[in-house]
């Protein structure tokens, strides 16, 4: 079932952690782009909005930055950024400043929580242009 002609936009710099057969089973569901640096996911994003974007990393510093970079290119708050995480390694403290994702997408990924997701993700965006 295709969701819509919205994509999600991968950014993957280090193209190591991505879940890549988890991620291409639910490319069935919508168009994923992925992209290895913070440039190409801005000139992706000004082309078309994605829907989603999902941060994959370690760092917690790199996804302050793209976060910010991704905002201030894009302007458009609609967009929902989420960073890639593992269940039993998570790359959050509690004790950390708010770095302005949407949420953290926890692994191991199903075709269930990602569609979620991306429909939530839809309907986040089609309410702010039309709110």
């Amino acid at each position: 079932m295709k969701l819509s002609q919205d994509y999600v936009l991968v950014l993957d710099e280090q193209k190591r952690h991505l879940p890549r057969p988890a991620l291409s089973n639910l490319s069935a569901h919508c168009a994923l782009v992925t992209v290895s640096s913070v440039e190409h996911a801005v000139e992706q994003a000004q082309q078309k909005n994605p829907c989603l974007v999902i941060l994959v990393g370690e760092n917690q510093s790199w996804f302050e930055s793209q976060v910010r970079v991704l905002r201030q290119a894009n302007q458009r708050p609609s967009m929902t950024i989420v960073a890639l995480t593992e269940s039993g390694s998570p790359r959050w403290h509690s004790t950390d400043r708010h770095i302005d994702l949407d949420g953290f997408l926890v692994q191991p990924l199903s075709d269930d929580i990602f569609v979620s997701l991306v429909q939530s993700a839809v309907i986040k965006q089609s309410y702010r242009k039309t709110g």
